[in-house]
């Protein structure tokens, strides 16, 4: 596993007049903090400040390993992908790092998963959604350790948030009190696309808020909410919302404790869902009875192209009878993408070739089409 002090020898020898008066990547400032806080620099950082994306992962930086970073972003426009899994960042240095975005206009995606955040790195995260400023598009705080308290504080803050695009929330300790505000956020947030909930105690009142949620959103296109404990009540609710909804894409329902009870109503969903192309229910006891009820729903729905039902306890006659549905739906699908891009092709070498003439001849008119 790398480590922070495993500098390769010519980034160890690294010395300051070697890098430019102007310090527009934030290097000097790096190697500046990493001596007043008594650390060695990352050889892996000093690389990536010069780079679009800044992958340090499982490093440790910890608290001071943070801050030091956290000083050469305030000036580093140049990073716009910070990952950052598994460090040993404590809550303190989560807040100083998001507070530090406050200041930056070119971080747009972020990924945390891994590290500890409570009231300080909350505080801060909430501050900087609520900004009118904000830049984030991308946002994962996957295995975090966080609760309600958090879920619902970020959940606030992102109602009139129109930047952020997905939100990865995975493994985490999240349950009702969430799901219930992230329901009031799906009702009027406008942004969000990508929600990932999978591994969470929602339970199935957590689901039906979300639920509610759901109905009147026209952005949300990818959920996913495996292993929740939706349950039969979870998952009617749910397929209710799915007949009103006018956005999902892709759901996944994974390892929810469904049986034919609860896929019963999540079928009607399914097969009325206007917009739905991908479905993922494996891990759920289907059985025979709920495999048929699922291929019936797919078969009147024309759009999906994606029904995954690993490990249900249905028949390979049903599963089959469900690949052979739906197998040329997704070859239709390839097709017509194939011709959209090169439709997108001859546009684009079209738009080049005039704008070439209209270089050699300037004063030429274009010739009507």
């Amino acid at each position: 596993m790398p480590n922070r002090h495993d500098a390769d020898d010519e980034d160890d020898d690294l010395l300051e007049d070697e890098l430019p008066e102007e310090d527009q990547f934030g290097r000097v400032r790096y190697l500046e903090l990493c001596r007043e806080l008594g650390i060695s620099p990352a050889s892996q950082i000093l690389k990536y400040l010069e780079l679009e994306a800044l992958h340090v992962e499982h490093y440790g930086l910890g608290l001071k390993g943070i801050r030091a970073l956290a000083g050469a972003l305030r000036i580093n426009q140049n990073v716009t992908v910070l990952r950052l899994a598994d460090n040993a960042i404590p809550d303190e240095g989560c807040g100083e790092l998001l507070r530090m975005l406050l200041d930056n206009s070119s971080v747009t995606l972020l990924d945390l998963s891994g590290n500890r955040m409570g009231s300080a790195g909350s505080k801060a995260l909430a501050d900087l959604l609520m900004s009118r400023n904000t830049v984030l598009r991308s946002l994962t705080l996957a295995k975090m350790r966080l609760g309600d308290r958090e879920g619902v504080l970020l959940g606030n803050c992102l109602e009139n948030n129109t930047a952020l695009r997905q939100l990865d929330l995975s493994s985490n300790d999240l349950g009702e009190k969430t799901a219930h505000a992230l329901g009031q956020v799906l009702m009027v947030n406008l942004g969000l696309t990508d929600l990932n909930l999978s591994w969470n105690k929602l339970r199935p009142r957590g689901v039906a808020h979300l639920a509610e949620g759901l109905k009147p959103n026209l952005t949300l296109q990818v959920l996913g909410l495996g292993w929740c404990g939706l349950q039969d009540l979870g998952a009617a609710s749910f397929g209710v919302a799915l007949k009103i909804n006018q956005g999902l894409v892709d759901v996944d329902l994974s390892g929810n404790q469904i049986t034919l009870e609860g896929l019963r109503a999540l079928a009607e969903g399914i097969a009325s869902s206007a917009t739905l192309a991908a479905i993922v229910l494996d891990n759920n006891d289907l059985r025979a009875e709920g495999g048929k009820e699922l291929l019936h729903a797919v078969d009147r729905n024309k759009g999906l192209v994606v029904c995954s039902m690993e490990n249900t306890n249905t028949s390979d006659q049903i599963r089959l009878a469900m690949e052979a549905l739906l197998e040329p739906r997704r070859r239709l699908r390839d097709k017509l993408h194939a011709a959209q891009m090169q439709q997108q092709q001859q546009q684009q070498q079209q738009q080049q070739q005039q704008q070439q003439q209209q270089h050699l001849h300037p004063h030429q008119q274009p010739a009507p089409s």
